[in-house]
């Protein structure tokens, strides 16, 4: 599975000193996509709080949702959230 380029191991150290608690493509705080987080699936949740990254809900959102519709799909499903924060978490290694 393929995702955008911007994920890599140094990515959060871009951000302002406030935005460096998570991986984020658009170097944004907290406070702007923590919404993200409560419209996921529990299962896609809990697999993000278990990741040993700080992956952005959001941008994770938005790759799953590029992926979905690349393969037809009008919302991602649980199995695509999941194989889109691997892919992701391959990358930030």
């Amino acid at each position: 599975m393929k995702v955008r380029t911007g994920w890599g191991p140094d990515m959060g150290q871009r951000a302002s000193i406030d935005a460096r608690q998570v991986k984020c493509l658009t170097l944004d705080a907290g406070h702007v996509w923590i919404h993200y987080y409560d419209r996921l699936p529990p299962p896609v949740r809990h697999r993000l709080a278990e990741s040993a990254f700080k992956i952005c809900p959001a941008c994770m959102d938005i790759e799953a949702h590029n992926v979905a519709a690349v393969r037809g799909l009008r919302q991602p499903t649980v199995s695509v959230y999941l194989a889109v924060i691997e892919a992701i978490e391959r990358k930030l290694r």
